[in-house]
């Protein structure tokens, strides 16, 4: 007797978890999105599958206490190692161990050590100061931190770790450490491992003062000067050598002057992350952030003037990135511009700062520019870029041109 026919139109049997997964967007921001207990995130690096399960005898994972009737979030591996069918099943079996209060045993733990390692091989190519970050993970951040599961370090064993090493090098050689250990806790929020980095509420490092230099507009003048000095007399020699200028630094260094992006944000710009909006507008997605949620900063004239003009530039085939140059190539160019200019204490990073301290000081709402900068609050705009609010309002009194009658002045 012959089989019946499937039916014309017949949905696949997992249909709607390939719409569900076809719903999502290419980054996420934070937390797994889930569907019948199946959870997938997408994050900078990679795309990872997790399940969903209810423990209705309470338990604990990955050092974590969960109450009765709680539910926990396991991440079981990549994406592309699961089919649907295996995927499900692997979430029932889960499920039927916390069902029967049977330790979660097989669900692999995500130590720092292991991750630390992995961030480095991944970096290996790539890192500056590879060297350097696997010494601070060997030496100073896997003794304390390299056991634990990563979701599992909390505030207070980072402020421990803080106090203790203060005892044993200088602040500067641990603000140094905590900084490599922000990078791979912040790789790893971005790619779904963990949902926050404990060190954003850490204790300040006693003996560290934030760096307050800033771009007076004299400064700014040879800056500018100096640059298109040392572009011109390198197309007049026709100079080509890849740590050498050639006709984008200007552009780089007025877009940082006049975005307050950070470096690796405007190295990381792609030609699709330019758009044009209502009344003229042009903003720029910044992806590569600091906190890793995307922002959109839009453009000022001279920033608009610069878009017309890199799409002039020669660039190599397929690199579709606004600045298509290397880091190192623009850290050798800015070495030489800053050494060329005899400001030798000048740092890109610093044209950010001014910038906030520009628009602070033309009465811009603090949360306008704390958005521009991608700060998730404004109490940053505070240690790092704004001085006293009252001795700007001097400095305007002093020597900025009168307010216009009827112009609110600042409070």
């Amino acid at each position: 007797m012959l089989a019946k026919p499937r039916p014309v139109g017949r949905p696949r049997r997992y249909a709607k978890y390939e719409k569900f997964e076809a719903s999502l967007p290419d980054h996420m921001a934070k937390r797994p999105s889930y569907i019948d207990g199946i959870g997938i995130f997408k994050g900078a690096t990679s795309t990872t599958a997790w399940v969903k399960i209810r423990l209705p005898r309470g338990g604990t994972l990955k050092g974590r206490a969960i109450p009765i009737g709680g539910s926990a979030e396991i991440k079981i591996g990549k994406r592309t190692s699961w089919a649907w069918s295996e995927w499900l099943a692997e979430r029932d079996r889960l499920q039927g161990l916390a069902d029967r209060g049977e330790p979660l045993e097989a669900v692999d733990v995500e130590t720092f050590a292991g991750y630390a390692a992995e961030w480095l091989e991944r970096r290996k190519s790539t890192l500056k100061g590879y060297g350097i970050a696997k010494g601070h993970i060997n030496s100073a951040l896997n003794p304390t931190f390299g056991k634990k599961a990563l979701n599992g370090i909390t505030l207070s064993d980072l402020n421990r770790w803080i106090g203790q090493q203060s005892k044993l090098v200088k602040p500067a050689t641990v603000q140094r450490q905590l900084a490599t250990f922000n990078t791979i806790m912040n790789d790893a929020v971005r790619n779904g491992i963990i949902d926050r980095n404990p060190s954003e509420r850490a204790d300040k490092i006693k003996g560290i003062e934030p760096r307050q230099r800033f771009v007076t507009e004299k400064e700014w003048q040879l800056i500018l000067k100096t640059v298109e000095r040392i572009e011109s007399e390198q197309e007049e020699s026709k100079i080509r050598t890849p740590q050498q200028i050639r006709g984008w630094l200007k552009h780089f260094v007025v877009w940082a002057y006049q975005s307050g992006m950070r470096r690796a944000e405007i190295l990381s710009l792609t030609w699709d992350r330019v758009r044009k909006i209502d009344e003229g507008h042009t903003v720029v997605e910044v992806g590569n952030t600091k906190t890793g949620r995307p922002r959109f900063v839009t453009c000022t004239i001279e920033m608009e003037a610069i878009l017309l003009a890199l799409r002039e530039l020669d660039r190599t085939n397929g690199d579709d990135r606004l600045f298509p140059v290397s880091m190192t190539t623009l850290k050798r160019a800015l070495t030489a511009l800053w050494k060329a200019t005899g400001l030798n204490d000048v740092r890109l990073h610093d044209l950010r700062r001014t910038h906030a301290t520009i628009l602070i000081q033309r009465n811009i709402d603090p949360r306008t520019i704390a958005g521009r900068l991608g700060h998730s609050g404004t109490a940053m705009l505070a240690k790092h870029y704004a001085v006293d609010l009252g001795d700007m309002e001097a400095a305007r009194a002093f020597g900025a041109p009168p307010a216009k009658k009827g112009e609110a002045k600042a409070d």
